[in-house]
């Protein structure tokens, strides 16, 4: 029986048991605020690019106590003394304290498995990292601007259908009635759901990293497009057929009901990148295709 499995998960269940407080802190976080469901979703994603990499990951597995170790030493050391700091109200010090278990996890799998197979693993271990919350500052920055996007993208597509608008800030007057685009609407549980998809898309349909980032990045402006049609959509019923649309429950549930049309694009987008994937495979042998000529 090979002793590496077993040896990594008593190590994974160890540092677990003892980094339990922010771990359990970190999911309850990620659980509970919708901004922070990938906190959530990392394990599972880990999960499944390490079975899906496991042929190229396993291969070269070695022990490697001399780089291990001192790692090991070194990131439990960083881990007590963040323990040790006060806490605050902003998920900094969570943050610092779960990027400290997450580099102990690493630690732990260079050790048992060495560094040959943790470059090929860095892919799904770098997944872990969706495990450190963002800092409530930084996520509020990052609300404001989605929200502002959307309602900036909403505005044009209201005005691109004709129908007279005008915008002062995050609100729009459009017949009568005043919208106010809230934080609340800003798309950002779209947004993560979006690049987690397009993550996991990116790994499994597309080769080359540069195209991976891509697709990725692509995510956020394709999530506010969908969600300044679903604002444009519900303001001209608000307006024009029934102003219970702005109260009742596609405004509710509106994020479901368009989110076919992101996925629709995500799916275009992503065939497209394997397209040109594709192409440039072919471009070398075509490039250096020797022609003989027979006189």
């Amino acid at each position: 029986m090979n002793p590496r499995p077993i040896a990594i998960c008593a190590l994974w269940f160890a540092l677990l048991i003892l980094c339990w407080p922010p771990v359990v802190t970190a999911l309850n976080l990620g659980w509970n605020d919708d901004r922070y469901f990938q906190i959530v979703a990392a394990p599972f994603l880990v999960t499944f690019f390490m079975y899906w990499d496991r042929n190229c990951i396993f291969r070269g597995a070695a022990w490697s106590a001399r780089v291990g170790v001192p790692l090991l030493a070194v990131t439990a050391s960083t881990y007590l003394f963040l323990q040790r700091r006060p806490n605050d109200n902003g998920n900094v010090h969570l943050a610092l304290t779960m990027a400290a278990v997450m580099l102990l996890a690493m630690s732990a799998f260079i050790l048992c498995y060495g560094l040959r197979s943790f470059q090929a693993a860095r892919f799904p271990l770098g997944c872990l990292l969706l495990m450190i919350p963002v800092p409530t500052s930084a996520m509020d920055q990052i609300t404001a601007g989605l929200q502002h996007g959307s309602a900036a993208v909403s505005f044009h597509l209201l005005q691109m259908a004709g129908i007279p608008v005008v915008a002062h800030g995050m609100r729009m007057s459009l017949k009568g009635v005043e919208i106010e685009i809230a934080p609340e609407c800003s798309g950002i549980r779209s947004c993560i759901a979006l690049a987690l998809i397009g993550l996991l898309a990116a790994r499994v349909g597309l080769r080359y990293n540069w195209m991976r980032l891509a697709l990725v990045v692509a995510t956020i402006p394709i999530a506010i497009f969908k969600n300044a049609i679903r604002i444009s959509v519900l303001a001209s019923l608000g307006a024009y057929v029934n102003p219970g649309f702005l109260h009742g429950r596609l405004h509710e549930y509106g994020g479901l009901v368009f989110t076919p049309l992101a996925i629709i694009l995500l799916v275009a987008l992503l065939a497209g990148l394997q397209k040109s994937e594709e192409w440039s495979r072919r471009a070398p042998v075509s490039a250096n295709r020797v022609v003989t000529l027979r006189t």
